[in-house]
């Protein structure tokens, strides 16, 4: 028996996931570039702000009161147009 969230389909769902957020904090740090066309340190920046979300995001829902509204939360603007 697969642990829970240890199974092929778990796996692909979470790298997806992660490169579709990792592909959104690049164009919003590097709106008029594709992710691909970031040189390595750019890339770290990418990584570093995906890498503070997601602690973020645990802290956020590992406080004993999750259920209670937050404050202070700043979320990111949105866009209409695709990227991708």
């Amino acid at each position: 028996m697969v642990p829970e969230g240890q199974g092929p389909f778990h796996t692909a769902l979470l790298v997806a996931t992660l490169s579709r957020l990792m592909l959104r904090v690049a164009k919003e740090l590097f709106p008029q570039r594709a992710y691909f066309d970031l040189v390595s340190t750019e890339k770290q920046t990418v990584a570093d702000s995906v890498r503070t979300l997601l602690l973020e995001a645990q802290t956020i829902f590992s406080g004993p009161d999750l259920l209670l509204p937050r404050q202070g939360i700043s979320l990111p603007l949105q866009r209409d147009e695709e990227y991708l």
